[in-house]
């Protein structure tokens, strides 16, 4: 039979691995809390309370992680709480990941980074990678118009 480890366990190689890539004390309780937080919310909605590292992939899934979303969102959160915990949630599964526990992020979806936000700041690197070659503005605009519908209609 697989070893089965509680939560805490995993609270505490999170904290190990946050201390290895020299968060701050704060940081690390902060992290911690969060992680707490969703374990706390995963032992009260899926009855869970250990696991062995071949379950991780099919208990962490992308489909649970939209239902923590989805709580977190229906719950009086401020938004920024529900961003923090979701960012949590992506550094936890980058440790999993790393040990080989998980083969993909599950809260990537939820990175605060859109598409849209991502082919902004890919036109404003053209348009300054332009304006440096001293382009006469309507040759610019034309310039930043083109890529821009092709960005967009990617």
């Amino acid at each position: 039979m697989a070893n089965r480890y509680n939560f805490f366990y995993f609270e505490a190689e999170f904290k190990k691995y946050l201390i290895a890539g020299n968060a701050g004390a704060s940081t690390v309780k902060n992290y911690l809390s969060d992680l707490h937080y969703f374990f706390s919310w995963v032992q009260s909605t899926q009855q869970i309370s250990e696991l062995d590292y071949s379950e991780l992939p099919e208990v962490f899934s992308h489909s649970l992680v939209r239902s923590y979303h989805a709580h977190l969102t229906n719950s009086p959160h401020a938004e920024n709480t529900v961003s923090r915990r979701l960012a949590t949630l992506r550094k936890f599964f980058l440790l999993c990941i790393e040990q080989q526990w998980l083969p993909s992020n599950p809260a990537n979806e939820f990175d605060k980074k859109t598409k849209l936000d991502e082919r902004a700041e890919m036109i404003t690197a053209y348009r300054k990678s332009l304006e440096s070659r001293k382009y006469a503005k309507a040759d610019l605009d034309r310039h930043i118009s083109v890529i821009s519908d092709l960005i967009i209609s990617s």
